[in-house]
């Protein structure tokens, strides 16, 4: 019985090497990006990440970085009886990345206006965002489609939305796979926390391959040290906010009089 089983088991070996056709396995697409891991310090003004990797020969890559999910409230302003321009009342944006940046290549740029991030598709870029997001309370479809639009240019106003065409470049084919790099923009504003890494290879309007990697953006330093202090030590932080207030106020307190005693 045993020999009957290794024989069976050899047999399967070789005929699955023998029918075996160069292509029939498809191939993987790789993603690496580096450096994995960001530092926020006091003097913090932004990173850039190189996103390198290996899509099929034939497709196009477009590498995505994605925040967290959240639901985010913000105010609407108008004029009221046509005069005052104030708030009118709040909205609350569901489902929304607190960071998302594409970068494609100059063969998938955006059709619409520069840095609108219009144009890629619904499966790619704003219009993926514009599917997925809720607003509450529930607008009609075109006071939806408003909100939508200025929600997406207050994000790109603040850095952390963008649509970056033509920024994914192309190296050697070799083995039915091509090299791909790209650089992304991390804003200085971005949040603390992990952040996921993604390439897409699309051909023929489909995804081919997906892979996906996170980097790591964390606090350090003096505002490492402030944030624990106000979360964990919420006194003391208190206690330390009132001795620095004092203290600048006696510093201003003694230029200023010296300046009124010189006259």
């Amino acid at each position: 019985m045993f020999k009957r089983h290794t024989f069976d088991l050899v047999f399967l070996v070789a005929a699955m090497f023998f029918f075996h056709k160069p292509g029939v396995c498809p191939a993987s697409v790789t993603v690496n990006a580096q450096p994995n891991k960001i530092a926020v310090g006091a003097l913090f003004n932004g990173a850039s990440v190189t996103v390198s990797g290996m899509i099929p020969a034939g497709s196009e890559a477009v590498v995505t970085v994605t925040g967290r999910q959240e639901d985010l409230h913000l105010k609407t302003k108008g004029r009221a009886l046509g005069l005052l321009w104030m708030n009118l009342g709040s909205v609350a944006f569901h489902h929304v990345p607190t960071l998302y940046i594409v970068n494609t290549p100059k063969s998938l740029e955006p059709s619409g206006d520069a840095g609108s991030g219009e144009g890629l598709g619904p499966g790619v870029g704003f219009e993926l965002l514009k599917a997925q997001a809720e607003i509450t309370p529930t607008p009609d479809p075109g006071d939806k489609a408003f909100l939508l639009q200025e929600f997406l240019k207050l994000k790109e106003g603040e850095g952390l939305y963008a649509v970056n065409g033509g920024t994914v470049r192309y190296g050697v084919t070799k083995d039915g796979m091509r090299s791909f790099d790209t650089d992304v923009r991390i804003p200085a504003r971005v949040a603390p926390g992990e952040y996921e890494v993604k390439v897409e290879a699309f051909k023929g309007g489909h995804v081919a391959g997906t892979a996906i990697q996170h980097i790591e953006v964390e606090v350090v330093g003096a505002p490492a040290l402030l944030s624990s202090l106000a979360f964990k030590h919420g006194g003391l932080y208190g206690l330390l906010a009132v001795l620095v207030a004092i203290g600048a106020g006696l510093l201003m307190d003694f230029f200023f009089s010296g300046e009124q005693g010189a006259h």
